[in-house]
């Protein structure tokens, strides 16, 4: 895992500088600001309720401008993702009773693909509805609450009974796609709204996944984060669906200023 993630890392970077080195691109930088949330194991998974309980979000952005219709682009974002089964409409749910919060610190590289022509223009301002598709690398780390009101990292005590070393890992990757709307503001400044998922490849953004283990197997803090409403659980009963991994997403709006590289000779068609 940890080479596939070095891998991603190098990739994104060598897509991004390559083509600035290569010929005169229109480049824009900016910024992210807006909510993060998640879809998974614990709470509340209607979508009008993830949409409610987005926490704030901010972030950076690149983008290199291909052509009128297509960019490469790459962001960094900060957020934090949180639910709680108390918020759940399903009994079962409620009695489980588990709760998580966690930062998370994502960056990601993609292509952005515009629905009409989009340049810049000093005569008239431009719109354009836009979709988004890339692939990105996470850090996260979760913590619980137990009954005594205190947070505890939920990984290093092994909720579901894992040994040290099948302990989750912390990185992990995704696969972010969505939709956009982005107008020009002024000769080089744009603004755009969005909603971008990710598609994780992790099933413990909520340190939730299988089963239950045997009490036996838990140290005394995972036995508090389990057992919060001292109800009888069976070991081997489901704690979460290990079928489905979990998703979170970023909705804001970003501002985009247009920079442009020392000129290079390039082969006309590239540019425009």
């Amino acid at each position: 895992m940890i080479r596939l993630e070095i891998t991603l890392l190098n990739f994104a970077f060598f897509l991004i500088f390559l083509p600035t080195e290569i010929c005169a691109q229109k480049n824009e930088i900016g910024v992210f600001m807006g909510s993060s949330g998640y879809k998974g194991d614990i709470g509340n998974q209607k979508i009008g309720y993830i949409f409610k309980n987005q926490s704030f979000s901010t972030g950076v952005v690149y983008k290199n401008n291909i052509n009128e219709y297509l960019s490469l682009r790459s962001s960094f974002k900060y957020g934090k993702l949180s639910a709680n089964d108390s918020e759940s409409e399903n009994p079962s749910i409620q009695e489980r009773n588990l709760n998580f919060k966690s930062f998370i610190y994502d960056l990601n590289i993609g292509f952005e693909f515009n629905f009409f022509k989009f340049k810049f223009s000093s005569r008239r301002k431009i719109s354009t509805p836009y979709l988004y598709g890339g692939i990105s690398i996470f850090k996260f780390n979760p913590m619980g609450q137990n009954f005594n009101g205190e947070w505890l990292y939920l990984q290093t005590i092994s909720t579901e009974g894992q040994s040290i070393n099948q302990q989750y890992k912390l990185i992990s990757w995704s696969l972010p796609f969505g939709f956009g709307y982005k107008t020009q503001l002024k000769n080089k400044l744009s603004m755009g709204i969005e909603w971008i998922w990710h598609k994780t490849y992790t099933d413990f953004l909520d340190d939730v996944s299988s089963y239950y283990p045997e009490a036996e197997l838990l140290s005394q803090e995972a036995y508090e984060i389990n057992y919060q409403n001292n109800q009888i659980i069976t070991p081997g009963k489901s704690r979460g669906n290990p079928n489905n991994n979990d998703w979170f997403n970023f909705f804001g709006i970003t501002f985009t200023y247009k920079i442009k590289n020392r000129s290079i000779k390039c082969p006309k068609e590239l540019l425009y």
